[in-house]
């Protein structure tokens, strides 16, 4: 063991080191990119496309959800709320994964908010479960779907 001054250098600290930047970066990397663009179409009920600041579009897929789609009614429904929530605003879009057409899945934020989330608080999805979708939030979301269930929003109104 060497000494510098007033700290102690042990062979392993680099090792050490080395586990503790790893693990930060692993903690940090649940999203690789962040997409900022305006809101120009909402697709469905959770899918939406924005126009980036370079002027190209990109499609969306809100990460962690679904629509249940039993009929034709609670896809519109769903898109219709969507559509009160994000048309024409501003959003980030946090992400990990693209599809192979392109098609951003992620995390959609307007106004700190986790879209996805709002949509299950009102009722309006079902939480999805994905292998990169931390437990933590899945759980959050089913939350706050069984919340909406429970107060009879949304969808879950006309099921009651």
């Amino acid at each position: 063991m060497l000494h510098w001054g007033i700290f102690q250098y042990h062979p392993r600290q680099p090792l050490l080191l080395t586990f503790l930047l790893v693990g930060v970066s692993l903690l940090n990397s649940c999203y690789a990119a962040t997409a900022e663009g305006q809101v120009v179409e909402i697709r469905s009920g959770d899918r939406i496309t924005i126009r980036l600041s370079d002027g190209s579009y990109r499609g969306v897929k809100l990460f962690g959800i679904r629509i249940p789609s039993p009929d034709k009614d609670s896809t519109r429904i769903a898109k219709r709320h969507l559509s009160m929530l994000l048309a024409g605003r501003y959003v980030s879009v946090k992400y990990t994964t693209l599809s192979s057409r392109g098609v951003i899945l992620g995390t959609v934020l307007h106004g700190g908010a986790d879209i996805s989330l709002r949509m299950l608080s009102d009722g309006f999805a079902m939480a999805a479960n994905h292998p990169r979708l931390q437990a933590s939030r899945l759980k959050r979301y089913k939350q706050a779907e069984a919340t909406a269930r429970t107060r009879g929003l949304g969808f879950w109104q006309t099921l009651r």
